[in-house]
């Protein structure tokens, strides 16, 4: 039962965090490009995560491949698949979708924006607004991802659609010049902290992945390291002890 217990408490914690990792565009030249995560929980390892980016003209891909250790897996199988499609001048999501198996729950829900923008159909029949100057969490993330080293950016509002629901997400950047007032970081780091309010909308589904129940909630909060590059080399949800810690893997 207590393996069970760590389990769930962790799972909850550490699907935020997924959803808001990644790397900017300047980091990842070439058609396609694979990168290994590992994220831990109290200290202990428990998943693996693959971002597979895809460089297709004027637009992006990412594939978020979320799997936990067979060890884990054994207690409560996990397997998410998310992508999202956006411009990669502006970040301007064009569609997403969602391919979840979570124990007895498995679905597939796709979005795709009208022609004009204005609208969001969903795979499962649902239609919503889009707001203008929006993006999803994927495509806002690498987004802030591409300002972190423009220091006069920041602090930053951003309107953030997830799943119908439209919230604020505000950035914050701190650096070795412009210290967070609880972490050291390296002088060549920056440290992007977002925290989320929700502003309008209703969901599209009654019953949603743990990634999903996660982030939207008010208050959320999440941390980026990023490095001189643009690349991440730390992201955290949550505090210690409590706290879900992700890792680029090194090659």
């Amino acid at each position: 039962m207590k393996e069970i217990e760590l389990v769930d408490t962790f799972t909850r914690f550490l699907m935020a965090i997924l959803l808001m990792t990644g790397l900017n565009t300047g980091s990842l030249a070439g058609d396609t490009t694979v990168i290994p995560y590992e994220a831990s929980y109290m200290g202990i390892p428990l998943l693996n995560m693959t971002l597979t980016w895809e460089d297709q003209d004027s637009t992006v891909q990412i594939t978020y491949n979320n799997q936990l250790k067979p060890f884990i897996a054994y207690f409560h199988p996990i397997h998410n698949i998310y992508r999202v499609h956006f411009n990669k001048e502006s970040y301007e999501p064009l569609s997403w979708s969602k391919k979840v198996s979570e124990g007895s729950m498995n679905f597939l829900l796709e979005a795709n924006r009208s022609a004009d923008g204005l609208k969001v159909k969903y795979s499962n029949g649902e239609l919503r607004s889009f707001p203008e100057d929006a993006f999803t969490v994927f495509s806002a993330t690498h987004f802030l991802a591409s300002k972190a080293n423009t220091p006069g950016f920041f602090p930053r509002d951003l309107k953030v659609f997830i799943d119908g629901e439209v919230w604020n997400a505000t950035a914050t950047r701190y650096s070795a010049t412009q210290p967070h007032p609880e972490i050291k970081l390296a002088p060549q780091q920056v440290l992007i902290q977002t925290d989320l309010h929700y502003v309008a909308g209703d969901r599209v589904m009654d019953k949603n992945d743990i990634l999903m129940d996660v982030i939207a909630n008010e208050g959320t909060q999440f941390m980026l390291w990023v490095e001189r590059d643009g690349s991440y080399s730390k992201a955290q949800f949550g505090k210690f002890p409590r706290a879900v810690v992700l890792k680029r893997l090194m090659k």
